[in-house]
């Protein structure tokens, strides 16, 4: 392998998450682990002329075929471009709803070739037969008893179905040894009796895989234990006021969620940093998170609250910030009585606590109305509309209005 070659797997690995390279890596050892076996049956069914040894090789190499359609979707999956910004996520749910398919129809052929066709026919050695399968059996057990909990871990539709190919193979290998056995010993009904049984193992398998895959592809909420988790952890949030949306979009292992919050906050500076917080948070507790969309708006009040700036006397405006003396804080049903001038549902007379301040008290006056909550702050318009820009970003950034009469 050329040094470039290496390269670009190490940047790969190095872009894909951890959880991705190891479903690659059950796909591939699943794909090459069936091949062989597949040819393992091949070769013993022409050897010991068994049709039912041959039919299940032909079923095992249907089976890699589905392996290596599955273990190309979640190749596939991560990559993103301009066209598809989320990546490929549902090639695998695609992948295993046709994988799941190709399970039904295994488990028919099964039903089918018994019950219909000529049945399962008896080999020359089947001593050996027996032994050659039961080695065969314990190989696939070993591999869909890991394969399976990778899956649990993983959370991927993609390997859940290959868990399901196991499953039928598995069957199949069943359906050849009580053929073979049952015919030895002459026991009526025995082998029609495990078709039936394995045949509903393989069909609940493929039920799961079918539903999870369509639900994924419809994008319908598969995920709910996942949502009402990211639900409770929003609401638990002391700056969180309400939590008005939270959506997960399930695309093959992985989860996409979207959520819609209230926070009481003053600027916009501190609402991203409380959304960064929120997104790390998230995907601390859910790692199955790809993607944490956060739309935050500030609470809605119930009242209009005016914050009049005036001198000592109570009559006099002040034309600064660093003027005000006293404050008149009158409260509003609603922004539309305060633009009526209507009469106020509440107003009260306060002191500017920094009148005395020898430094920075127009800042810290600003500070205090934005902690007040106020919506509008009222100046006359014979001075400077504010003592500096700094201040004047400072109450348009928390929303504050200003208006100079």
């Amino acid at each position: 392998m050329s040094d470039s070659a290496t390269a670009s797997e190490a940047n790969t690995a190095d872009t894909v998450r951890p959880n991705e390279v190891a479903k690659w890596h059950w796909m591939l050892a699943s794909t090459v682990l069936n091949a062989l076996l597949a040819g393992a049956k091949l070769g013993w069914g022409i050897f010991s002329g068994s049709t039912v040894v041959l039919a299940d090789a032909i079923h095992s190499l249907s089976d890699v075929v589905g392996a290596l359609l599955v273990y190309a979707a979640v190749r596939l999956a991560p990559h993103q471009s301009r066209r598809f910004p989320l990546g490929l996520y549902k090639l695998e749910d695609m992948a295993a709803v046709i994988a799941g398919i190709g399970v039904v129809f295994a488990g028919y052929e099964i039903l089918r070739s018994v019950f219909v066709g000529e049945g399962v026919s008896a080999s020359s050695v089947p001593v050996q037969t027996l032994a050659f399968m039961a080695v065969i059996i314990l190989i696939q057990f070993a591999f869909y008893f890991y394969e399976k909990r990778a899956a649990r871990i993983l959370q991927s539709p993609g390997v859940s179905s290959d868990v399901a190919n196991w499953m039928g193979d598995i069957g199949a290998g069943l359906v050849v040894i009580v053929g073979v056995a049952g015919h030895a010993l002459e026991i009526p009904y025995v082998q029609e009796i495990a078709v039936l049984v394995i045949a509903l193992l393989i069909f609940h398998s493929a039920y799961e895989v079918l539903r999870d895959g369509l639900l994924s592809l419809l994008d319908a909420s598969v995920a709910q234990d996942e949502e009402n988790a990211a639900r409770r952890f929003l609401e638990s949030l002391p700056y969180v006021e309400r939590v008005s949306e939270v959506m997960i979009r399930k695309a093959g292992s992985v989860f996409f969620l979207k959520a819609t919050l209230q926070v009481n906050t003053h600027g916009l500076e501190q609402a991203h940093q409380w959304v960064d917080e929120i997104e790390q948070q998230l995907k601390a507790r859910l790692p199955q998170l790809e993607r944490v969309t956060v739309h935050y708006e500030p609470v809605k009040k119930a009242y209009f609250r005016v914050a009049r700036l005036y001198q000592a006397d109570r009559k006099t405006l002040a034309t600064l910030f660093g003027q005000t003396a006293c404050i008149l804080m009158q409260t509003y049903p609603d922004k539309d009585s305060a633009d009526r001038d209507a009469a106020p549902d509440h107003q009260s007379w306060l002191e500017n606590p920094f009148e005395r301040t020898a430094h920075g008290k127009s800042m810290k006056l600003a500070a205090w109305l934005i902690q007040q909550q106020v919506n509008r702050v009222v100046l006359d318009g014979k001075g400077a509309a504010m003592d500096s820009a700094t201040l004047d970003e400072l109450l348009s950034a928390a929303g504050i209005e200003l208006v100079i009469v």
